[in-house]
């Protein structure tokens, strides 16, 4: 896909969700705002375990278990 449509097409999303919220009464956009930021957080909670996992992972010293193995394509 061509990636200038994509970029477009995300936009297009966005300032839909924008405008949805907009019509919303104030205390549903209240608790969507709310859900939201506990959503962002909880994705950045995630994202640092992750990393840290992966970290802990590729740390130096530790040597993976490997095993080399042959193919024969004839």
């Amino acid at each position: 896909m061509n990636k200038e449509f994509i970029v477009k097409i995300i936009k297009a999303k966005q300032l839909e969700y924008e405008a949805i919220k907009e019509i919303l009464p104030d205390n549903m956009r209240k608790k969507l705002d709310k859900f939201e930021q506990d959503a962002q957080v909880l994705i950045k909670d995630v994202a640092i375990e992750l990393m840290k996992e992966n970290a802990e992972e590729t740390k130096p010293g530790i040597v993976k278990n490997t095993k080399k193995v042959e193919v024969d394509f004839s």
